[in-house]
């Protein structure tokens, strides 16, 4: 496998046009921009690995070769339990199965979990479940396997288990020191290799990423740290990761060392001044949606940017932020900045039906020659439960049917959430339901809500209720989802095939 790696990275630095696509099309970090900027593009050979691994349909060059290595050894149904077991941090059970299966000790440090983590990364805040992995062979310093940058066990560690895991073999490292505070250690590494106040570590962090402590910051901006480094999966700085994870005293205490401050962070911080700078300094910022094309402060990236994981959603407006952030006044300013149709959006995200209803009267116009993105925004709205809004949009006129990228409808959107509610004004408002259309996975609104039933991330969904009301639309319902161990779920799906909505 490796010498195709070689052999695209010789080609590409040797001027090869269809390398050069390659590269452009795969690279996650060059694929948002123009085909010259992906032809100048410093590859590497890890990079170059990257790209033949999403040419192959894998995420990552671990990714692929475990799948190899899987191809030529079957571990049968033990390497299922065994995620099972490490999933479910059950140290007792482990501990048998491995000990029942020894075969299993070839695959404990193989990245078998999310973004290529390795089961003791998975479990390294449960120190029984440690012991168990580490007394059956498991290597402590194994890193993740990701292509944006492999995680260490001791990144994104609690301060307790990080000292259990250093005792038991576990080695510092630079960004697990940062994260930390361990200002001694730092001395003494920064010593031995200065360059390191900007090495790269999980997802592409640098150890300014991983900073929360003021005088850390301190420490590695002194040092050459690069206060807008951008990690590589999220395209995001330490100012917008500690937004990201709502830590708002961090991104103040950045903000005070000259962090560039875009429009949400400047609207989520709450500072009218803040705000007028952003704008100032990019007057496009006013149209500005997270991981979108347009703003490059908030820019689209392979992982998605760090904001999207602040709301929970792509394509947020800073009007939208200042709605979630219950900041009025910053609202009040943005719209007093915005052209009608940014108006528009805002007062709909805001479900202020006489404003927005307003301003569509003084332009008939307006909600058919909104561009697709801004269309989408219905999108937005049923998948974050926000029914008044999807009301309100449906009756502006617009399109229920619209799609995302991953073909999503309202409905789809709405349905793996469970969000009953606002199925119910999609279903109310449309006399042709997009039941039977099927999203990007394959899944149709039913399907997806079956599927949102077991991963979706919210709390607030009611899936019999969005099941029940997609059913009596006239849903088909597949028997081999039967039985789902949810009495209610399996009486709904039993009434559709009894109805005759059987796929």
């Amino acid at each position: 496998m490796n010498e195709l790696a070689l052999t695209l990275l010789e080609a590409f630095h040797a001027g090869d046009s269809a390398a050069i696509d390659r590269i452009h099309q795969q690279l996650p970090q060059v694929k948002y921009g123009a085909r010259a900027e992906a032809a100048a593009f410093p590859l590497t050979l890890s990079e170059a690995q990257t790209v033949i691994a999403r040419e192959n349909g894998a995420q990552s060059w671990g990714e692929m070769r475990l799948r190899f290595k899987l191809q030529d050894r079957d571990y049968g149904d033990a390497l299922e339990q065994f995620k099972g077991l490490v999933h479910a941090k059950d140290a007792g059970k482990l501990d048998a199965l491995l000990t029942a299966q020894p075969a299993l000790k070839s695959t404990l440090d193989d990245p078998h979990f999310w973004f290529g983590s390795t089961a003791l990364i998975i479990v390294k805040e449960h120190i029984d479940v440690v012991d168990v992995l580490l007394k059956h062979g498991a290597d402590i310093n194994a890193r993740s396997q990701w292509w944006a940058g492999d995680f260490h066990i001791l990144e994104v560690t609690s301060t307790q288990a990080a000292r259990q895991l250093i005792e038991r073999g576990a080695q510092i490292t630079v960004h697990a020191a940062a994260e930390q505070g361990w200002l001694d250690w730092l001395e003494d590494a920064v010593a031995q290799d200065p360059s390191i106040v900007n090495q790269r570590g999980g997802d592409g962090k640098t150890p300014l990423h991983y900073a929360r402590d003021p005088a850390v910051m301190d420490w590695l901006l002194e040092r050459g740290a690069d206060p807008e480094a951008r990690d590589l999966d999220h395209a995001s700085t330490p100012l917008q990761w500690m937004l990201g994870e709502r830590n708002l005293d961090a991104a103040r205490e950045f903000v005070k060392r000259g962090a560039q401050v875009d429009i949400f962070a400047a609207v989520m911080l709450g500072e009218q001044a803040l705000v007028a700078g952003a704008l100032a300094a990019h007057p496009e910022a006013i149209r500005a949606r997270v991981n979108q094309p347009g703003y490059d402060l908030a820019p689209p990236a392979d992982g998605s940017h760090q904001y999207v994981y602040t709301f929970n959603a792509a394509g947020l407006s800073p009007h939208q932020a200042a709605l979630e952030f219950e900041h009025t006044d910053i609202f009040a300013g943005l719209i007093e900045r915005s052209p009608p149709d940014v108006q528009l959006l805002a007062y709909c995200a805001a479900g202020d039906r006489e404003a927005a209803e307003g301003v569509a009267a003084a332009d008939p116009q307006i909600v058919p020659q909104l561009p697709e993105s801004d269309r989408r925004q219905l999108i937005h709205a049923a998948w974050t439960a926000k029914a008044d809004v999807v009301d309100l949009m449906a009756a502006l006129g617009f399109d229920l049917h619209i799609r995302d990228d991953d073909l999503m409808t309202p409905l789809h959107a709405a349905a793996f959430h469970g969000f009953a509610d606002v199925i119910r004004v999609l279903l109310a408002a449309d006399d042709d339901p997009p039941l039977d259309w099927r999203n990007g996975y394959g899944g149709t609104p039913l399907g997806t809500c079956m599927y949102g039933r077991r991963h979706s991330w919210r709390a607030d969904g009611d899936f019999p209720a969005s099941m029940q009301l997609l059913v009596e639309a006239g849903s088909e319902v597949k028997a081999e989802w039967l039985p789902t161990g949810d009495a209610a779920v399996d009486a709904v799906l039993r009434a559709g095939i009894a109805a005759g909505g059987e796929a």
